[in-house]
């Protein structure tokens, strides 16, 4: 770890990925877990007017699109949010990693794989919270682990293939949520909309307005990562053919699918039942009321499916911060070794691997656990919109070469507007963590950041930090 200079890994990346297979991909990192589990859990804070803290929650992601596409147009690179945040403030780089490593393979991998197990259990017919042969784990956690394990095997093996696997699984998820909303618009009654706001949030001597508000906000922080997870998809820039058009294509072109499918798939939900009731299940909940039994059968698949491709598409993301930060030297020099056989950093997989499995043996909160996936990505989305905001001024020749043209009043107004209101949302995640009574999750955050910014500076102190270049 001591040495300067990275070595050279055992093989290299490929660039395997097209514009249709990336496409498929950011959306998969979009609909996944959370939109099966989390939109309860934001109606239980909100109430109707759910899909207008989606909307509010879109906000920060469609803002931060015009920052996305003059970086990754001009400078497309693997690991590209941390590549990014290195040149903007390099020891809350680290620690954003850090952080980041704590939210995807402690928080994201395990709310999606926990999700998928719980959705393949209703498909088979047995309560999610059953004992598994006799074990002190359930058997949507023995799911959840063998699935987790399945797509570590399928990362291993290759990019191409993978990239594959996700578009035929991608592909059945959205004729689900298809079929939800055509099968569901027609069961909508408006009555379910009255009261529009219910702040449930709110602490009892709030004035109502400001509870209401305070509600649909904190809605809003917990259905971030609905949106914003294709904003990761960035990441794979030395794995995307043609990397300087392809990624901001499919960044715009997901993200406005996805969006649209979700405002839908929120008016059905709450339209269609109450949503206190709604507010104690899942997506399923309001899928059963109007689906009838083959067809709640296939909705039911479609949430295995959101949940595998979001799980498949975390790990990917995972592996390659792994090896980044290896590269750079926090980490140990083995995890930056690619397979020559496969061209995947093999080791950098493991490592989010096995601390996902740890984790899926301890915690099953779906709230904990989305709420610690959207903070770390609300972070690092953070340091990448604050580095775009400088970037006419410290990185003119950055801003000159991208494919997009945008004044620079524009460039900083949107990232500077963005990244305001994600430092909003994560305070408000912090504060959903300590009502929720899981402090730990807080402390666990500051531990990783306190980690990160000592690794910078005893490195920095030993003179092996280099000045980060793109």
């Amino acid at each position: 770890m001591n040495n300067p200079e990275p070595q050279a890994a055992q093989g290299t990346l490929r660039k395997e990925l097209g514009l249709l297979l990336l496409i498929f991909l950011m959306i998969g990192l979009n609909v996944g877990g959370s939109l099966f589990s989390l939109t309860s859990k934001a109606a239980g804070q909100t109430g109707p007017s759910l899909f207008i803290a989606q909307l509010i929650s879109a906000l920060p992601v469609l803002l931060a699109l015009i920052p996305y596409m003059i970086l990754t147009s001009s400078v497309p690179r693997t690991a590209a949010s941390y590549q990014y945040a290195k040149n903007f403030a390099y020891p809350l780089a680290v620690a954003g990693v850090m952080v980041l490593l704590v939210a995807m393979p402690l928080g994201g991998l395990p709310l999606f794989a926990l999700t998928n197990g719980d959705f393949f259990m209703k498909l088979m017919g047995v309560p999610p919270a059953t004992m598994a042969l006799g074990l002190p784990i359930t058997w949507s956690q023995v799911v959840a682990i063998i699935t987790v394990t399945i797509f570590y095997i399928i990362n291993i093996v290759g990019i191409k293939p993978s990239g594959y696997i996700e578009f035929i699984l991608t592909a059945i998820l959205i004729l689900t949520l298809l079929v939800f909303i055509i099968f569901g618009l027609p069961h909508v009654n408006f009555a379910n909309f009255t009261p529009l706001f219910t702040g449930n949030l709110a602490n009892p001597n709030m004035p109502p307005l400001l509870g209401q508000i305070v509600g649909c906000i904190a809605a809003a922080a917990l259905a971030y990562t609905l949106l914003a997870g294709g904003l990761f998809g960035i990441e794979l820039g030395d794995e995307v053919k043609e990397a300087h058009r392809t990624i901001p294509r499919a960044l715009i072109i997901s993200i406005f699918i996805v969006l649209v499918l979700y405002i839908f798939i929120e008016i059905v939900a709450v339209g269609v039942i109450d949503v206190k009731t709604f507010a104690k299940g899942d997506l399923s909940t309001p899928a059963q009321a109007f689906l009838p039994g083959v067809l709640y059968g296939f909705f039911l698949i479609g949430g295995i499916m959101a949940c595998v491709t979001t799980v498949h598409a975390v790990l990917t993301i995972s592996g390659r911060y792994t090896m980044k930060f290896a590269e750079d030297g926090f980490f140990p020099h083995f995890f930056t070794h690619i397979s020559q056989k496969y061209g995947t950093p093999h080791w950098g997989l493991t490592l989010p691997y096995v601390l996902c499995v740890i984790i899926l043996l301890f915690v099953t909160d779906f709230t904990i656990l989305g709420a610690m996936l959207n903070f770390g990505l609300l972070f690092m989305v953070s340091m990448v919109l604050l580095f775009a905001y400088n970037l006419p001024k410290k990185h003119p020749e950055i801003f000159a070469n991208s494919r997009y043209k945008f004044s620079p009043t524009l460039l900083r107004v949107t990232a500077l507007s963005a990244a305001i209101l994600n430092i909003l949302f994560m305070l408000l995640l912090i504060f959903i963590m300590f009502k929720s009574n899981n402090q730990w999750a807080v402390w666990l955050f500051a531990i990783a950041i306190v980690i990160g910014l000592v690794l910078y500076y005893v490195r920095k102190g030993r003179g092996l930090v280099k000045k980060p270049q793109l």
